[in-house]
């Protein structure tokens, strides 16, 4: 059986400079970083809105004299709603950001020179639950109770 060996000339070169590439369909470079990432960095920017309103209507609701009279209902059972229903939603936005910031960087460990363990990338996993990362954090590991620079107990702790 004899093996094909393509001969290059510079018409097939300019050719397969044309063509688009198969893992990019259309043919353009790879997006920024900050267009990979504009999940996060869009609710990075709705949880600070979220989180200064929330702050700023409890300020206001506390004061004697408040900044924003229109942000002070009649009915004190309406104001204490309403912040009942903003800091759920901060705290909402809170732990999307987290996981999604911990989704990068799970992802950015994946793919550095060095890799990341197994533990570290299932600790840091959204698909894990909170009783998963427990016993990830308490189980043996590669070095029993010793917490390593880049350990999954590190990761699985800020989690």
């Amino acid at each position: 059986m004899a093996f094909y060996r393509p001969t290059f000339n510079s018409t097939s070169l300019q050719a397969m400079d044309n063509r688009q590439s198969r893992f990019d369909p259309s043919g353009e470079d790879f997006p920024s970083p900050i267009r990979q990432q504009s999940f996060t960095l869009i609710v990075a920017c709705v949880t600070a809105v979220s989180l200064a309103f929330t702050v700023f209507f409890a300020y206001n609701s506390s004061m004697e004299h408040p900044v924003s009279t229109t942000l002070i209902f009649q009915n004190p059972e309406r104001s204490i709603l309403a912040l009942n229903v903003l800091s759920q939603l901060t705290i909402f936005c809170l732990a999307e950001l987290t996981t999604s910031v911990l989704e990068a960087t799970r992802w950015a460990f994946a793919c550095s020179a060095s890799g990341a363990s197994a533990l570290t990338f299932l600790s840091l996993s959204r698909a894990t639950s909170l009783v998963g990362v427990l016993c990830l954090l308490m189980g043996n590991g590669p070095t029993p109770y010793k917490v390593e620079k880049d350990g999954h107990r590190i990761w699985g702790g800020q989690r």
